[in-house]
């Protein structure tokens, strides 16, 4: 009965071996020997180095070269997305202030037709304010004149008596210091 191996994966790339640095000796009478480069030259000899074969050291891990491969994609997608995202917020930025501009312009010509109003309002009334003080004036004067004419006639007097008229004490002009 014969076995054959199932593979478990793809076949590994093979490459090519490395050129080795040759070995250079260097004359003990440029360098000479010291106490310590010997003990390293003794720990060195004590403990070989292996050479593993090259198709059973991984040169890189899949998972590491796959999230190097893909960290650089991320990114760019990350920054592109980002600068589309401040697109949007300075175009919605931009619609605010026109709204704004727009509101400022509607509200200045409000205020000048409010102004225009009030101006139009005052001259109407400027005219009821004169004529009111034309009457208050003239109540003034007859009442002046009732009371004058009631110390002498007694039907005078009877009114006054009945609609308690009296004199007002002048009016004091408003003092400018507060105490």
């Amino acid at each position: 009965m014969e076995f054959t191996q199932v593979p478990s994966g793809p076949e590994p790339v093979r490459r090519k071996p490395r050129a080795r640095a040759r070995k250079v000796s260097v004359p003990e009478e440029v360098y000479p020997p010291t106490p310590v480069s010997d003990e390293i030259q003794d720990f060195a000899q004590a403990d070989p180095i292996l050479d593993l074969p090259e198709e059973t050291v991984p040169l890189r891990e899949p998972g590491v070269l796959a999230r190097l491969d893909l960290a650089m994609p991320v990114l760019a997608v990350a920054f592109v997305l980002f600068l589309f995202s401040q697109i949007l917020a300075l175009r919605q930025a931009a619609s605010a202030m026109t709204w704004q501009v727009e509101n400022l312009d509607r509200q200045a010509l409000t205020l000048k037709g409010v102004r225009n109003n009030a101006a139009d309002l005052l001259k109407q009334r400027q005219g009821l304010a004169e004529e009111a003080q034309r009457v208050s004036n003239n109540y003034n004067t007859f009442l002046t004149e009732l009371l004058k004419l009631a110390e002498t006639d007694r039907d005078a007097r009877s009114v006054v008596e009945k609609f308690n008229i009296k004199n007002a004490a002048p009016a004091r002009p408003p003092s400018s210091a507060k105490k």
